[in-house]
């Protein structure tokens, strides 16, 4: 009898062992898939108003959106500013917007660039919408 005892008590402290063990184990395991899955945050998406304000400035200004979307580094360019006088002004009178550009050119334009390949998405849909009925 006190064999037997003995056998349950080792068999219920190993089994609670394992379980106290697979439950702290758990939640560290999940971290790692938790944190792969966290969008990655830039400081302007795609719907910030920087990029939407500016997507309207290249919107009216076509030859400086390619130009910039070739080069967006010539946003620090004194000479092309001085040949783009609206630009240089618009930079001007928002300087949050010339900052946030500055700051990581290449990655705001890819938001514009984002942004303004949805919009025209959404211009399309709207417009077969408004065409149907």
């Amino acid at each position: 009898m006190q064999e037997v005892r003995t056998t349950m008590k080792r068999t219920v402290t190993i089994l609670s062992a394992a379980l106290l063990g697979t439950a702290l184990a758990v939640p560290l395991m999940a971290r790692p898939a938790l944190a792969q899955a966290a969008p990655v945050t830039t400081g302007y998406g795609e719907h910030h108003p920087y990029v939407q304000s500016f997507d309207g400035y290249l919107d009216r200004h076509p030859d400086v959106s390619r130009q910039l979307s070739h080069d967006p580094r010539l946003i620090d360019d004194p000479a092309y500013l001085a040949k783009h006088p609206e630009l240089r002004d618009y930079l001007r009178d928002h300087p949050r917007v010339a900052a946030s550009f500055r700051r990581h050119p290449d990655r705001f334009m890819h938001r514009e660039h984002i942004y303004d390949h949805k919009e025209a998405r959404w211009d399309r849909h709207h417009d077969r919408y408004v065409d149907s009925h």
